[in-house]
């Protein structure tokens, strides 16, 4: 069956620019041969849902009526990949408003917004906050590996390509459980999208509820005689045995 607007999918794929220069890349030895390749980034096929501009406009909708399996390039305007260029977003602040200086080339964060710094002159920082690739033609060699079936696949790719982590995924009936390590419940990014991906899991999976459960997991297993030291080492509990043993002349 062909590709809907919808549709869950493993794609991969290639992006360049018009003098060939590769920009974003799901495969690992493409980022390495073009100096792109960082640490802790995922570098394998990407679950997105198609329609829902997890891609650029032009890809996204170049997906559509395709088969799995099939492999094809297409060259995209900037106004259906990252958008003309806009001279309004290019903004200037005090340097003040930086914990750390910045520095011509700089990409940095600001009011909600990212972009790079262009220049640093006196107190003052010139930022551009277009994308790095407004106002460009840009084409992507794409793959349709698969359309995704399983539930559990779908709910998965989507933690993944959203937090660029992998969750253990349960489903009973209708009801999803993803399991938060605890130490991600302080990460703001997680808190950030919570809401958002439970939204697009029970609108595209047909799911009815999404449990984010949070789990505590012992960092070292403890041996037998450990763990009886430390329970040797508890205050009895008070009244137990009057709970457990009623008044016989009540």
């Amino acid at each position: 069956m062909n590709v809907e607007r919808g549709d869950f999918i493993r794609l991969s794929y290639t992006g360049r620019l018009d003098n060939g220069d590769v920009f974003d890349t799901t495969n690992e030895d493409i980022a390495k041969d073009n100096e792109l390749f960082a640490e802790g980034v995922s570098y394998a096929p990407i679950t997105i849902i198609v329609g829902e501009n997890m891609v650029v406009k032009g890809l996204d909708e170049d997906l559509i009526g395709k088969a799995a399996g099939y492999e094809g390039e297409v060259k995209i305007p900037p106004k259906d990949a990252f958008g003309e260029r806009k001279p309004e977003l290019v903004e200037v602040v005090p340097t003040r408003r930086f914990e750390k200086k910045p520095a011509p080339g700089m990409r940095v964060s600001l009011d909600n917004k990212t972009g790079t710094v262009e220049s640093v002159i006196g107190g003052r920082v010139r930022i551009d906050f277009n994308s790095p690739y407004a106002g460009k033609t840009v084409s992507y060699q794409y793959k349709i590996e698969e359309k995704v079936a399983r539930t559990v696949q779908k709910v998965k790719g989507l933690l993944k390509y959203y937090l660029n982590k992998d969750f253990d995924v349960s489903i009973v009936k209708k009801r999803v459980r993803v399991d938060v390590p605890y130490e991600l419940g302080f990460n703001q990014q997680v808190q950030y999208y919570k809401k958002l991906l439970a939204e697009k899991i029970m609108l595209f999976a047909s799911i009815d509820e999404v449990d984010y459960v949070e789990v505590h997991k012992r960092s070292e297993p403890v041996s037998e005689e450990a763990a009886q030291e430390t329970a040797d080492q508890q205050p009895e509990a008070r009244g137990t045995e009057e709970a457990q043993a009623p008044d016989e002349h009540a």
